[in-house]
């Protein structure tokens, strides 16, 4: 019987410096422990993102909006899920 490695969910929400969910925002890779396209992801209307990573390890996201500003975060990814709230300056 084969096995499957567990997934590696990030799941959070975008927001803005007075912690208003940002609809539209743009999710990218900065570093990654493999290699990854080279796609973005845009934030929900509630400002909710879900990105599924192929491996464990440490990931460098950027979050950019035209209206409010461009944050980055670091983050280790495990099996199961990490929550991640990005805030955005403005």
């Amino acid at each position: 019987m084969a096995t499957h490695p567990a997934a590696l969910l990030i799941t959070g929400h975008v927001l803005d410096a007075r912690g208003r969910p940002v609809a539209g925002a743009r999710l990218d890779w900065v570093q990654a422990p493999v290699a990854l396209p080279d796609v973005a992801l845009l934030s929900g209307p509630d400002g909710g993102f879900t990105l599924a990573v192929p491996a464990a390890g440490r990931y460098r996201l950027r979050v950019s909006s035209d209206a409010h500003g461009q944050a980055e975060a670091d983050l280790d990814a495990r099996p199961g899920t990490v929550g991640l709230d990005l805030h955005l300056p403005r």
